[in-house]
């Protein structure tokens, strides 16, 4: 059974291309320096064109990160705070933006 990392941010003020590409950035910045072994899946930001039909108007960011099922609870939870360190650079760079994030059905205080 495959358990994930949800997040979305919304604000009324679009993202502008600066701001994309610092996210995706510390995305890729996070899925290069990953240290604990093989990247199961790196940080997931969806492209917003191709889902904005299914999107409220106001959604800036959403994307998911599969985490790995076969691991031991010590190192999911550091794979769990690998991904929210990621998130939080990420959050710092969006102003404004209210933001939804949970592992499947458990939301997180964001």
């Amino acid at each position: 059974m495959s358990v994930s990392l949800y997040y979305t941010a919304r604000r009324s003020q679009p993202l502008s291309s600066q701001e994309q590409i610092a996210c995706e950035k510390i995305a890729e910045h996070y899925d290069t320096q990953y240290p604990f072994g093989e990247l199961y899946e790196g940080f997931c930001i969806y492209d917003l064109e191709k889902s904005r039909e299914f999107l409220d108007e106001n959604v800036i960011l959403d994307g998911s990160t599969k985490l790995p099922p076969d691991v031991d609870e010590q190192l999911f939870g550091d794979i769990v705070d690998w991904w929210l360190k990621c998130l939080q650079e990420i959050t710092d760079i969006l102003p404004g933006a209210q933001w939804h994030v949970h592992i499947d059905d458990t939301d997180l205080e964001w």
